[in-house]
């Protein structure tokens, strides 16, 4: 069932700035997004307290919570994210998206979810996700409404030489190939090693990855499953033992993950990339 918004932020004012930047990006996109700025008219005269419960329990396709220390002490914020709560717990669907500016614990929110960072993610590229993960729900995809439709040019009644022009051919539009148009996305993709790099990935099937040096030498080969490419990639940036340098990291989406380790293992035996354990 279609909603009214693809997304609905929730964020204390303190956090205003960066979110509305977020928010201007996804309206820019558009995305349908609830954002309190964008809804002053929608607000005038209703009973706010029901009214974004309503919201942020049925209205929304996902929900993202902007965590702060702000956010914990504000009494709207946490009436919004108890309705969210409300709505993953009823319908037991992936609906809350975390995202953070320092390590505050939220009531009701796992520890073992995953989040991105706000401190080290610009927001129009934090917007970039969103979207993202708006197309790997089939959220985003382009329709007829949002497309125009070519205007017919009439001819002239007579050329000066006396004959007739011909009406010009009509242009067709193939709305349908239009909206699976992100089925005819490359396989292959080359992005800059960096989380704004690996914000321009899609989660939407199994990879195999190279994290390649500035000479285009491949220094490590993984696997990654469906839903989880943003993290598994992003590991390899941060120090400790899944760190691996790197200028750019390369994917190439496979039908199964099964497919993708066999092709990570041919890959891995033929170029014996530094920061990859021997095959066995």
């Amino acid at each position: 069932m279609d909603k009214k918004y693809q997304v609905a932020l929730s964020f204390a004012s303190e956090n205003r700035e960066y979110v509305e930047e977020v928010a201007a990006a996804l309206r820019k996109s558009s995305i349908r997004v609830f954002y309190d700025k964008f809804e002053q008219t929608n607000f005038w005269g209703k009973n706010l307290y029901e009214h974004l419960d309503d919201v942020y329990r049925n209205q929304a396709h996902f929900y993202v919570i902007f965590i702060s220390e702000h956010y914990l002490k504000k009494t709207w914020t946490n009436h919004e994210r108890k309705s969210a709560q409300a709505r993953a717990f009823e319908t037991k669907e992936e609906y809350i998206l975390p995202a953070r500016f320092d390590d505050t614990k939220i009531p009701g929110l796992p520890p073992t979810i995953f989040y991105f960072d706000l401190q080290i993610i610009r927001p129009t590229v934090f917007a970039q996700i969103i979207i993202n993960k708006l197309i790997d729900a089939n959220l985003n995809i382009l329709t007829p409404t949002n497309v125009s439709k070519p205007k017919v040019i009439k001819s002239s009644p007579k050329t000066p030489n006396n004959k007739q022009k011909s009406d010009p051919k009509p242009i067709n539009i193939n709305y349908k190939s239009l909206e699976n148009a992100k089925t005819l996305k490359p396989q292959t993709k080359t992005v800059n090693f960096n989380f704004e790099g690996i914000a321009q990935l899609s989660n939407d099937k199994p990879i195999v990855y190279k994290i390649l040096t500035k000479a285009n030498r491949n220094n490590y080969t993984g696997v990654a499953k469906r839903g989880e490419v943003y993290t598994t990639i992003q590991k390899h940036l941060v120090p400790g033992k899944n760190y691996v340098p790197g200028f750019k990291v390369k994917i190439e989406k496979m039908k199964t993950i099964q497919e993708a380790q066999k092709k990570a293992d041919r890959i891995i035996k033929r170029s014996k990339p530094n920061y990859n354990k021997p095959l066995k």
